[in-house]
């Protein structure tokens, strides 16, 4: 397991036809990364997921990704 995260902060990535971006990143329990996604929404409040390094993969790797 790479010490490195593989996405950026601020990359943008479309989930369910939302734009998330990737706000944050950790290293968590010693071994995966996890990836702390915002959607600000109309009220301007913002939605929160968390997402380990292999469930963002195969969603940008499935074609829901924007840059």
């Amino acid at each position: 397991m790479s010490k490195k995260q593989k996405y950026p902060l601020d990359q943008q990535v479309t989930i369910n036809e939302l734009q998330w971006r990737i706000a944050e990143y950790k290293f968590k329990y010693g071994r995966q990364w996890v990836y702390i996604l915002q959607h600000e929404t109309v009220e301007g409040t913002y939605k929160i997921l968390e997402l380990n390094e292999k469930s963002l993969t195969e969603i940008i790797e499935s074609g829901s990704f924007d840059q």
